[in-house]
């Protein structure tokens, strides 16, 4: 399927590592020049190297989300060296105090999962909005979470968090839909990556057991990519959940 997708400008959040990584080689892959921002810009440098070495475009930025100054200079470095902006990609974000009963977390704790989980996915489209609303395929597609929906236990701060994104969307989506920019997230379950398993005490390097089905990174950028793109273009303020279809299923016993 060809996703009409050539020429165009995509800004990735936490692009230096996991589904960030995964998808900046995809768009790349679509010959989509790559903006990779990430709070580590050695890391970012790397991947933009990458997408480079596989024949497409890509530079890196420097981007705290939690920042809104460091959001606004990245966006604008970033512009500045491809001239347009047509999709955001938002997969910057922090789990933490998972394992911690909600009455002993401090407020300053929450505070934090929040300032990236959500303020972090707001800011960049406040101050990428302008050059979307000049691109005839102006899309944000944000990583939400299967957490968004269901809880896990002792996770509170996490689990709220990724449930105010699918508000977010949604009015983002309406308040964006006079200027023909779609905004949508995907919620997946447990991926490959390393943040669930420093979560459950893994190592990096470490596999998972096998006993229950775990996503790798590019199965979720495809994803992220395809909500980006034009052929999608009926497509806004949705919520796609990839959990392996295990929120459909009845607590019925059997």
């Amino acid at each position: 399927m060809d996703l009409r997708m050539q020429g165009t400008v995509v800004l990735i959040t936490g692009g230096g590592r996991g589904i960030g990584r995964a998808s900046a080689l995809a768009f790349g892959a679509e010959d989509v020049s790559v903006i990779v921002a990430d709070i580590d810009l050695a890391v970012a440098e790397s991947v933009a190297q990458e997408v480079v070495a596989k024949g497409g475009r890509a530079t890196a930025v420097f981007m705290d989300v939690a920042s809104e100054s460091s959001v606004e200079e990245g966006i604008a470095a970033g512009v500045a060296v491809f001239g347009r902006l047509d999709h955001l990609v938002l997969c910057a974000g922090v789990s933490g105090l998972l394992g911690q009963p909600f009455d002993e977390i401090e407020a300053s704790a929450w505070d934090d999962v929040f300032a990236v989980n959500v303020k972090g996915q707001w800011l960049p489209v406040k101050y990428g909005a302008k050059y979307l609303r000049a691109s005839d395929q102006g899309s944000v597609a944000i990583i939400a979470s299967d957490s968004s929906i269901v809880a896990s236990p002792l996770h509170v701060p996490y689990c709220t968090s990724k449930g105010a994104l699918l508000m977010l969307v949604r009015a983002l989506a309406v308040d964006l839909r006079r200027d023909n920019i779609r905004v949508n997230c995907v919620c997946p379950s447990v991926v490959n990556t390393r943040m669930p398993k420093i979560d459950t005490g893994m190592a990096e390097s470490d596999s998972f057991d096998g006993s229950f089905p775990v996503h790798e990174a590019s199965d979720i950028a495809n994803y992220l990519v395809w909500l980006s793109s034009p052929v999608t273009h009926t497509i806004s303020g949705h919520a796609l959940v990839a959990d392996f279809g295990f929120s459909g299923e009845s607590s019925f016993p059997m």
